[in-house]
């Protein structure tokens, strides 16, 4: 038997890949009104990195909602605008390529995983020069020398390219991949797709800017082994459409030896794949005792002539899962429990279909199991003893984790374990409106039910997640060491009570200035370089850092601004000086923002430091992709403040010393231009 690209819980749609009269293969919109009607649909998910550790800090969109994950890498979104039968969730955060999911939403909740993959730097290669770039497993690139702009003008100098194959194979393609293996083919018609591997490439100039290749190019992408015989010798290419969230047609590829060869004619995510016809199919899963069994793995085995790989679906929280599945053919549904201790186990096998026609499964109630079955139950409420109604629960036990919604302020769910003695397990509620969760609650599963009672929601979370300045830029922070930091430089342009900062631009201005100033690096934003704004932040100089807009101000500390948002100050010597002198644990890995060797760069405390460069007192930046700069809110002596920096290279000159240690440096003039770093008072 041959296993199934099943999209349970990914893509359920009630339009085949016949041929439709009425179809408009240029009209997005007529493809979009076979989802249905737009309806409100809860969601909660997880986004994690390619070691399945949470980042925190996404940026997670649903309809109009955009929240941000907290520290495990949870969200929880109520009340989103979604279609019936289809809903797009994206995941953006600085130094991780973009991820995203399609999902046909239950009328519950719905349970969103997401892998984000690193935005690696896997070569730079030189604009007018052809090249090739190859990944360790023969995915290759072939440019021509030919780059250009988002914008479309002609590009020259050097270019970063960014790579990520996925192999079909791989158990964890299914959560890295975006949207789903939903497209619309040539024929504006909805298919499921059967992926033969996925390629991401992204190219970005010096500055992060994004660039594309100015002509057609030449990708090759490897053919797993176990799907090399069933592999057609000519295949449709299919890009990822992140306006729209599902893949699109354009083209094929030709299969060459263990490859498939194919031309582009841009640059995004690119997918090998054959279409079928196919049914939407639900199905409900409950225990023996009819309690609906949650986080279980439900996968579709095909015995067509073609080959595939799975993609499963997980239950919800009311055992519920859908998707597609191929119509006419018989195929064998497999119910999986999964953790660490005791792998994968088949905990259900039955023989459906064929299907010619949208199909609802019985209820499928599980056998009595070997595996101990505990229920789980309870109320949150938070510190006002009031039920919470946007948050969700944490377990964790054998190397499994657990976390389901709460709306209501109850909770109460099937466990499932393979060990026939006692475990334990840690539990933990959320409370995402008060920013507060209750504290770690330890016990055994018993194979019978355990009441938690009613757990009181009021330690602080708030030492992670993010926030809007008064110019609604968003920050995301985290705790490091015994403060709690932004990860994102300063990009407001007015003082906490809405005062204006006035951007200047003109050098001589600059120079003479003796009240707060903002610019950006090269006075650059709005047309070629608007990383510099958004990744970068703006350069303050130092009388914008320490509040002083007029001449009375100047010479009147108690009348002097606050430039930092509410809650948060510009940090002082001391307190820069608790993350300590290993400067590589404090830059951004990999050489997308800094330039090579960026020496000694894990990044592993969280703080992301960007080389942002630096403004002159005469009015000229320099050093964009070599420094980060920070102001203290100390001085040194009068007329000079202490900063802090942090560089890409590995020997001493002047005030940048090796690069994996980060140093206060004393002497710097006030008309400077630097970035600010803040924390939470």
């Amino acid at each position: 038997m041959k296993k199934l690209i099943l999209l349970f819980t990914v893509i359920a749609l009630t339009f085949s890949c016949s041929s439709d009269s009425n179809s408009n293969s240029n009209n997005d919109n007529n493809f979009a009104e076979n989802f249905g009607n737009v309806v409100n649909r809860n969601f909660i998910g997880q986004i994690v990195n390619e070691n399945s550790q949470p980042i925190e800090g996404v940026e997670i969109k649903i309809g109009s909602i955009t929240k941000y994950t907290d520290s495990k890498g949870v969200f929880v979104i109520k009340d989103a605008e979604v279609y019936e039968k289809f809903a797009y969730i994206t995941a953006k955060k600085a130094g991780f390529i973009n991820g995203s999911r399609n999902v046909v939403p239950n009328s519950e909740s719905n349970t969103i995983k997401i892998m984000m993959l690193t935005a690696t730097v896997q070569a730079t290669v030189a604009s007018g020069t052809a090249s090739n770039v190859v990944l360790s497993n023969g995915t290759k690139v072939t440019f021509d020398g030919a780059f250009k702009t988002e914008a479309g003008a002609a590009y020259s100098g050097s270019v970063k390219v960014m790579m990520h194959h996925l192999d079909p194979s791989d158990a964890t393609t299914k959560d890295k991949m975006p949207g789903s293996l939903m497209g619309e083919n040539s024929n504006s018609d909805q298919c499921v797709l059967e992926s033969y591997g996925m390629l991401n490439i992204e190219l970005q100039d010096a500055s992060g800017n994004k660039l594309q290749i100015a002509n057609p190019t030449n990708i090759e992408m490897p053919i797993n082994a176990l799907q090399s015989a069933s592999a057609p010798n000519t295949i449709p290419l299919w890009y990822f459409d992140e306006m729209l969230g599902y893949w699109k047609e354009e083209g094929s590829a030709t299969k060459v030896g263990n490859k498939y060869v194919g031309t582009v004619n841009h640059f995004s995510w690119w997918n090998c794949d054959d279409q079928f016809p196919t049914i939407s199919l639900s199905v409900t899963v409950l225990t023996n005792n009819q309690l609906p069994m949650e986080g279980v793995q439900v996968e579709l085995v095909r015995s067509g002539p073609s080959g595939g790989w799975n993609v499963p679906g997980y239950t919800n929280n009311l055992g519920q899962v859908s998707g597609l599945v191929p119509a006419n053919e018989s195929l064998t549904m497999n119910i999986y429990y999964y953790n660490s201790t005791c792998g994968n186990q088949l905990i259900y096998s039955q023989q459906i279909g064929p299907f010619s026609s949208n199909a609802v499964l019985p209820t499928v109630i599980l056998p009595s199991l070997a595996l101990q079955t505990t229920i789980v139950q309870g109320n949150l409420v938070n510190c006002s003893n009031s039920a919470v109604t946007n948050g969700y629960l944490w377990l964790q036990y054998s190397g499994r984790i657990l976390y389901t919604p709460i709306y209501n302020g109850s909770f109460s769910f099937t466990v499932l374990n393979c060990s026939i003695g006692s475990t334990s397990y840690i539990l933990q509620g959320f409370d995402f409106d008060g920013m507060n969760s209750t504290t770690q609650q330890i016990g055994t599963l018993n194979n019978q039910t355990i009441n938690i009672g009613t757990i009181q929601s009021c330690t602080s979370t708030n030492t992670s997640g993010a926030f809007f300045d008064i110019d609604q830029n968003v920050y995301t922070y985290l705790p490091i060491g015994p403060y709690v930091w932004m990860q994102q430089n300063l990009n407001v342009s007015k003082y906490t009570d809405g005062t204006p900062i006035p951007q200047v631009t003109d050098p001589s201005a600059w120079a003479n200035l003796t009240t707060g100033a903002w610019c950006y690096f090269n006075n650059d934003y709005t047309n070629s370089n608007p990383i510099y704004g958004v990744a970068y932040g703006k350069l303050y100089n130092w009388y914008a850092v320490a509040g002083v807009y007029d001449s009375a101000s100047f010479s009147n500390p108690l009348l002097r601004k606050k430039l930092a948002p509410s809650g948060w100050h510009v940090p002082t010597n001391a307190e820069w000086n608790t993350l300590g002198n290993a400067g590589g644990t404090l830059k951004e890995a990999g050489i997308s923002n800094w330039i090579s060797p960026n020496t000694g760069a894990t990044n592993s405390t969280g703080f992301t430091g960007l080389p942002g460069g630096y403004r002159s007192s005469g009015g000229g930046c320099y050093n964009i992709g070599e420094d980060g700069i920070w102001w203290s809110s100390s001085e040194y002596v009068s007329s000079v403040s202490l900063i802090h920096c942090l560089n890409y290279y590995n020997t001493d000159t002047y005030s940048y010393t090796n690069s994996t240690y980060f140093y206060s440096i004393p002497n710097f003039s006030y008309n400077l231009g630097f970035s600010v770093r803040c924390i939470k008072d």
